[in-house]
Parts: C-alpha cells; structure tokens; sequence
C-alpha cells in the first residue's frame, strides 16, 4: 500500500518566481515589508492595512471589531459559490440520440500525433519509425490503426515473400519476392503439378512395372529402361504445367530460374518418386506434396480474399493492401520467426518448410504495432529487432539446444526488411529507452506524444459524442439519450481533474458505457438514460472503495484519530491520497506540530524523513516552509525554538508536497500557541513566498473529507480549504454540491498562507501597525511576542543594583518635572 500526501500535478505547477529569499537571513524590518511581504499579503489584508492609521486612533473594542469584520469579510471572498463546484453538461445542445450523432473525425483531440505520424510515414529512409507517447488505456493502438486505415501509407511496393528449396545449396532456402497475393496460388499450382505427375506414374507402375520389380528378374538393362520411362513420362506429363508458369511469372526472373530446377529434378528423380520409399520424396503427414517441392509462403498481401493470412489475429490492412500487425507477445520467434527443426537419424534437421515467419515478416511492407513494455521484457527480441532495423534484413535465426554433430544449420537467405515499426509506450518508459540504449533515438526518430485530454468545448463535446457512437457501433450496444450524453461528458471531466477538460482515456470510456447499457437493458429501456450512466459510474466506485470504507469506520469508531469538531493548538487535518493497487481515494490524516522553545536555533525536524517514510518531493516542501518561517520572522527576532512535524498513525511511505500548507498552519498555530479549527481539512502547496499553489487529486481529497464528516455528523461547520487555482478543477459529487448549497459543507479557495490562517483561526493573522510591524493581536504578532518570551526565560533580564536604581530614579524625575514646566 502506498500512502501519500499527493504530489503538485505537473500541469498545475507555478512559474518560478524572481524572489529569492535567502535561509536564514537577518534583514531590517523595512526590507521585509518592501521585499517579502508584498507578495503574499492578500487584497483583502491589504484593505485592512489602508485602514493601520485609522486604527490608532480607535478604542480596543472598536479595533478588535474592525478586525472581527475583516476576518469575516476574507472568509465570505475565500468561500466558494456550489455553482462552481461542478460544471453540468447541457443536453440540449446534444442529440436527442447518439444514433443521431456526426461522424467521428478520426485526428479528434491528436492532432499532434497525426503531424508526427504523417512525417514518420511518409518519409522511406531508415530510422523514421515511431514511439507513440501516452497513458495507458488512451486508445493509442486503436487510434493509429484507424487512422492507417482510414489515409492508408504505402511503404514500397507490395510483395509476397516465400522460401524456395535450393537445389543448388540444401542448407540455403531461396528467398524469393511474388506479386501481392499471388504466393498463395502459385503454392496451389505446384500441388496440382504433383497431382498430375504422380498420377501418371502410378498408371506406368499399374502396367506392369510393379509386378517386375516384385519379382526381382528384371537385368540393370530393364532398371534403366524403367527409369528412362519414368523420367520420359514425367518430363510429358508436366512440360506444359511449367511452360504456363514461366509464361506467367516471367517478369521474376529468380522464380524463374527456381521452377526451371524445380522442373529438372522432378523429371531426374521420377523413379525414386514413384519408388516412394525416400523420405525426400514423399509428402509429410497431413501434407499434399513433398516438402522438397513445396513453398513456405512467408507473407502475402494484398486484398484478403487471396490468401487467409491478411486474416490473421491481430492483423488487418490500410486501402492499398499494407498489412497492419500488432503483435502481442513479441518475444524472439513471435517478433523474428524461428527455425523448426524434427530428429531424424539422431541428427536434428530442417528444411526451408521449417522456417516460421514472425510479425516482422507478416507485416512487411507495413505495419507493425508494439508495446514497448512488452517488448522490454525480452531484452534478445529487442536487439533481434534493433538488427533488423539497422540491416534493414529479416534472416530467422535458428537456435537449438539440443544440436549434435552432424546437424544441418539452415542459413536461409535474408528478406529486405521495409517497414515502420510503432512503438507504443508511457513517458517514463520512452524516457527510460532514450537514456540507456544508444541506438535508441537514431532507430525511432518521430516521438509521436497523444494528448489525454481535450478542451471542452461545444464542438469537442459534439465530438466526444460521435466517439461514443463508434463504441457503441463497435460493441453493439444500446443508444445513449442526451442525458446519457451529458452525464458521460461530466465523467470525463472528472476524469481529468478540470471543468474544462474531457479526458480521452477510452477504456475507462468504453468502462462506463458497457456498464450502463448493462442497467438499460436490465431495465428493459430503448435508450441508456443519465441516471443508468450515474449508477454505473456508482457502481464502479463502489468495487473500488472497499479499503476506504475500512478507512473511515476506523475514524469513526476512534482507532483514527481524527476530529472533525472544535479546535487544538499544533494540530490539523490534511488531506491525503492513499493509493493502493487499484484503489485511489482521498482520507485525512492527522498532522501534528510541537514545538519545545528556547531550545535551537529554528530547525525543524521532519519525523517521516528521518524514519525514511518520508519522499524527496515531501522533503522539499518541508525545506520551503522552514525557508518561508525564517525569512518571516527573523527580522524580528532571532529564532529560538526547535519544532517537529509527523503525520500520525501513518505506516507507509509519504511523499508529495500538498502538505505544505497545513503543516506550515500547524507549526504557526503551535508558535502562535492559538488554536485552528479541526472541523476544516486542507490542502496545497506553498512557496518561499506564502503563496498556495494548485495540488492533484483535489475531487478525491475533498470527498475523502466529506466522508469523513459524515461519518461523524454534519455540523454545518465543516468545509476544505483548498488552492484557490483548484477551484476550476472541481467535480464534486452530487451530494456534496447539495451539502454546500444548504451551509452544511463549505469550500474556501485560497491564494495565501495568510489566508488560510485567518479562515482556520478565526483571528487575523499579518495585519500590521504604522510602524510596519505586526500588531500584537495578530497570530505573527504572537508568534514575535513568544520568540522575545521565550528569550526571556532563557536569559533573564539581570537585577540592576542599588547605585543604577538611584540614578534610573533621578534621571525619571528630572523628565517627569521637565514635561510639568
């Protein structure tokens, strides 16, 4: 099980900011007002900073009314509105029916992959195939097959491919290149010629050659006779068979020549065939011709009804004929073929019939498909692939364990190998091939990256629908209604963590659309309607939330601490992922905060870092906020405490730096020694500045939360404080929306650490006076009145004698009657 505190998502990630702030630096306090402060003092605070003049001159009720007012007023701006929890789908900008649906454009949302597509397929010279870079599950392989199919690219001249015996060199098949589709019928026509000429042979034994030789009378005189008719008739018998196909395959010249020798030994070795006891001369089991005069088609192209190997698994082909493979287990002999061998004799052998083409030969000329995870679990196949692509040659490598002397190695010729190879793999994963095999970018040149998500736009929605149209003609399922429609789109959004996003993950896609035709046709209905896909999507979450629900009646019968009510000093709630297998759902956890003053120079110590529960990314986020609290508060006053932070109750490993920001509340509060609310959890990642910066897994954090509290009781004063640039990210569930609307839960959105402070302490937090410096009934100006308190108590004013007592006391009365004059 992993659990974590959820790392930025990439795409949110902030700008680098051009302020440094140096660790530990002591500047005056003017430079931290003009150089540090401005950056995070929200609007809000600001108004309450304009007001600092005002103040001065207001009794302390009215101060601390004013203050009252502001703190509401930067709750009431940080609250977010229910409208802008979830953005719905309209259905009536959608058909009425998905039958009704546009035609799919086959680049939707790819039109980068298809500009790289384009240039790796037109372009014939070496090292221009593809990697093709996206999640799992995005349709990749699907996509690229459609699109072949549907533009079709022709990578050279079609040919079939097949392996000849060499009469000349047995232990050197002929490589031999055909016509598109015509290996198959020139395969039937050498099973005629057999046909005929064993026939007529037969005839010549039944008139009495036979019963000659079971006699054993005949001189060597009658065995060459008998041999001489033999040879005779054959050469009649298929002399005309062999003039129609020279006359056919004139053009191939090597074909030529190889059914000219085909011709020549079956006419010199026509009595051993009609003898029929060499097994060179006799058709295998389960064969129609002997292998020595058969042909091993290797691939063959063309229109599918030519041969069945255009109709293969796996395998189909583009407009003009070029094969498509995808090869699901390219292993060595699945990828590169492999070399049969039989025993004979205790020796192994083998022939040119032996030799099994792999999908590089069955997609020659085309296309083969790949997943490159697959292909990197068998590191030979992978050079064996590597070797083909450089020598752009196909040569089945014949590999046995158990050869003896005396066996004979076929050394087939090789085949020219021209086709485009496709990659299909993860970011990380082409990043890893890259960095670790040298040939790697000079073999596959065109990195062809799939997008995961698209705008949402009217047109993009219109188009995710005719997309469902083809799942749904693909799977043979029922119709969705504009509702249905609506209630998908609004699961990819989710999907993609973005209001105006729709995600392109097709199996999750098709996941939900198999699912909910499943409920409408349980229910008997024409249509799949909204509420059969929202119970679908239901249902999926259901299975998956097993451990989650262990999770929450854990906190609810207290073996979890974690409080959804009141208030603690040094203690929050953030909110976490927990990620295990399948299982991704979102929980709080309780963070915690001590802090042992006049000891230490500020250090704080992370506990998960130092037990190595702990991540770098987390690590770092703990190194901004000690970064952040130093320059802060050392122009004030020296730090002079030491502090640790630990997510209790946590046995796995954490890592992510959406921490950030309650662990810095947290250690504030215990500076402070003010308590903050329990009853909000809280998320977000901060920089040096104060700045709350966007985090993943926000929907799922904040249902974790809701959870929760439910599980608790709804007080109407539980909520999440959450990265004000996540807000457009929210696609809360229906519940949860209506918990917001009636005041039960609430959302805040916030841009600052001030913010967030003021929200869970109720006070205000950076408000400062005419002489720049934080008022004392502000939670920093706790903080600073607590730094000098426990430097007090560290190192306590000396008592001044009595000789300095006299003169304090004379210098006091002359002031006192210098200001009565």
């Amino acid at each position: 099980m992993s659990f974590s505190s959820n790392a930025t998502n990439p795409k949110n990630k902030a700008p680098k900011s051009p302020h440094k702030t140096q660790t530990g630096s002591h500047s005056t306090s003017s430079d931290l007002n003009s150089s540090f402060k401005e950056p995070y003092v929200n609007a809000n605070t600001k108004k309450l900073n304009t007001s600092n003049q005002t103040m001065t001159h207001l009794t302390k009720q009215q101060r601390t009314a004013l203050a009252t007012k502001t703190v509401t007023q930067i709750k009431h701006n940080c609250k977010v509105d229910s409208v802008k929890l979830k953005k719905h789908s309209d259905p009536s900008v959608l058909p009425a029916s998905t039958k009704l649906a546009a035609r799919l454009n086959c680049g939707f949302g790819q039109q980068r992959s298809i500009s790289a597509l384009n240039t790796a397929f037109d372009i014939t010279a070496g090292g221009y195939n593809v990697f093709a870079v996206g999640a799992n599950g995005l349709g990749k392989r699907t996509f690229i097959t459609q699109y072949l199919c549907n533009k079709g690219h022709k990578q050279t001249l079609l040919k079939d491919w097949i392996y000849g015996y060499n009469f000349n060199c047995p232990n050197s098949p002929l490589a031999i290149a055909l016509e598109p589709g015509t290996a198959p019928k020139l395969s039937a026509e050498l099973v005629e010629i057999w046909h005929h000429l064993t026939a007529a042979l037969m005839l010549l034994d039944n008139n009495g050659a036979d019963q000659t030789r079971k006699d054993n009378k005949k001189s060597d005189l009658a065995q060459n006779y008998l041999a001489q008719k033999a040879n005779n008739t054959a050469a009649e018998v298929i002399a005309p068979y062999f003039v129609k196909l020279v006359d056919a395959y004139s053009s191939n010249a090597k074909l030529v020549g190889y059914l000219q020798l085909l011709q020549q030994d079956l006419i010199i070795n026509a009595q051993l065939i009609l003898q029929a006891k060499d097994p060179r001369f006799v058709p295998a089991h389960n064969q129609q011709i002997p292998d020595r005069y058969n042909i091993n088609i290797i691939s063959s192209v063309g229109p599918k009804s030519h041969s069945e190997y255009a109709l293969k698994q796996n395998q189909t082909q583009t407009p003009d004929g070029a094969p498509i493979v995808f090869e699901p287990n390219p292993c060595h002999s699945n990828l590169l073929g492999k070399i049969n061998q039989t025993l004979q004799t205790g020796c192994t052998i083998s022939n040119h019939m032996m030799i099994q083409p792999g999908a590089l030969h069955r997609a020659n000329g085309g296309f083969l498909i790949i997943e490159a995870s697959h292909i990197s679990e068998y590191p030979e196949a992978w050079h064996g692939l590597k070797l083909a692509l450089r020598t752009a040659e196909l040569s089945p490598i014949e590999v046995s364990h158990n050869t003896t002397l005396g066996d004979n190695l076929l050394t087939p010729e090789p085949i020219p190998l021209e086709n485009k190879i496709i990659l299909l793999g993860e970011s990380d994963l082409y990043d890893q091939y890259a960095e670790q095999d040298g040939e790697f970018l000079s073999l596959f040149k065109i990195r062809a990256d799939f997008h995961e998500e698209v705008v949402r736009s009217i047109d993009n929605e219109l188009e995710m629908v005719a997309k469902m149209a083809d799942i749904i003609a693909k799977y043979k399922i029922k119709h969705f209604d504009s509702s249905a429609q609506a209630a998908v789109l609004e699961f990819l959004s989710l999907l993609s963590e973005d209001q105006n996003k729709l995600s392109l993950h097709s199996d999750s896609l098709i996941q939900v659309m198999l699912e909910a035709d499943r409920l409408a046709t349980k229910d008997q209905a024409e249509l799949v309607t909204y509420l059969q896909v929202k119970q679908a999507i239901n249902d999926i979450s259901f299975r998956s939330s097993y451990l989650k629900e262990l999770y929450l009646q854990e906190i609810t019968d207290g073996q979890q601490l974690i409080s959804t009510t009141g208030s603690a000093i040094g203690q929050i709630n953030a909110l976490t992922i927990i990620d295990y297998a399948d299982s991704e759902f979102g929980m709080p956890a309780l963070l915690t905060a001590v802090v042992q003053h006049s000891v230490g120079s500020g250090d704080i110590l992370d506990i998960e870092r130092d037990v190595e529960l702990g991540g770098s990314l987390h690590a770092k986020g703990m190194l901004i906020m000690n970064s952040y609290l130093r320059a802060l508060f050392s122009p004030y006053h020296p730090l002079n405490f030491t502090a640790s932070l630990a997510f209790e109750q946590s046995y796995a490993h954490i890592d992510g730096d959406s921490a950030t920001l309650a662990e810095a509340c947290a250690l504030l509060s215990a500076l402070a020694e003010v308590p903050i609310s329990q009853a909000l959890g809280i998320t977000g990642s901060m920089n040096q500045l104060g700045r709350v910066q966007a985090v993943g897994g926000i929907n799922a954090k904040v249902a974790g939360f809701f959870d929760a509290c439910s599980h608790q009781g709804l007080t109407g004063e539980q909520g999440v404080i959450l990265p004000y640039a996540n807000i457009s990210q929210l696609m809360l569930r229906d519940d949860i929306i209506e918990a917001v609307k009636a005041k039960k839960f609430h959302i805040y959105g916030v841009k600052s650490l001030s913010e967030a402070l003021t929200i869970l302490a109720d006070m205000p937090v950076d408000t400062i006076n005419k002489k720049g410096r934080y008022r004392k009934a502000s939670l920093f100006g706790k903080i600073i009145k607590n730094l000098k308190k426990w430097e007090e108590q560290l190192n306590p004013p000396e008592e001044p004698d009595d000789l300095e007592q006299t003169e304090q006391s004379a210098v006091k009365e002359t002031k006192n009657s210098r200001h009565n004059e």
